[in-house]
């Protein structure tokens, strides 16, 4: 193998080195900013209190919390009145329980439909 061949496969090497190194590097410098931010204190980040924990309502449920039937949920959504579903599978849909609630306490203020 010529010196030539030899130098410029070294180079390459040494290249590919530098590279590996910078992005493990970079790697580092970002995994030290995602742990500050996990560890950082959110009501100084934003001002605003972390959001209680949601969870998603099958129909059955929903009906049993507002009392209305199906066709009811679907023509206040179309209407803007209910919270909208959210796609949960193909065939499957969900409502946020906190936009539920929210809701169920809307009414038992007076608000209208």
């Amino acid at each position: 193998m010529p010196s030539h061949s030899r130098s410029t496969a070294n180079d390459d090497l040494v290249n590919a080195s530098v590279r590996t190194t910078e992005r493990a590097i970079q790697a580092t410098n970002l995994l030290r900013e995602a742990l500050a931010l996990l560890a950082a204190d959110p009501l100084t980040s934003d001002d605003q209190p972390p959001r209680p924990p949601d969870r998603l309502l099958r129909l059955p449920e929903v009906q049993r919390l507002t009392g209305l039937r199906r066709s009811a949920l679907y023509e206040q959504m179309l209407r803007g009145a209910f919270p909208h579903s959210v796609k949960t599978g193909r065939r499957a849909t969900g409502w946020s329980e906190a936009a539920v609630q929210g809701w169920i306490a809307d009414r038992v203020d007076g608000q209208p439909l």
